[in-house]
């Protein structure tokens, strides 16, 4: 069975799952290593930052994502 489906797809530059990430992953290195806090304040920081990272994924992947990046239909 060959079933074709036709799906948009956007380039991975355009993925606000990626941007997400990536924002969080250099605000994180921030937190740790650019800015001069206490340690037990940076420690909250990262651990809202880490819960609030993972809800936007949640989020955005399962309501707001309608298309498909060409890495993620590679060899299928």
């Amino acid at each position: 069975m060959t079933d074709k489906v036709t799906v948009p797809v956007e380039s991975a530059w355009f993925s606000k799952i990626n941007w997400t990430q990536a924002s969080a992953a250099a605000t994180a290195l921030i937190v740790a290593f650019g800015v001069s806090i206490p340690p037990e304040k940076a420690t909250a920081i990262l651990a809202g930052l880490n819960v609030a990272q993972g809800t936007l994924t949640w989020i955005m992947r399962t309501w707001f994502t309608d298309s498909v990046t060409p890495g993620s239909v590679a060899g299928k």
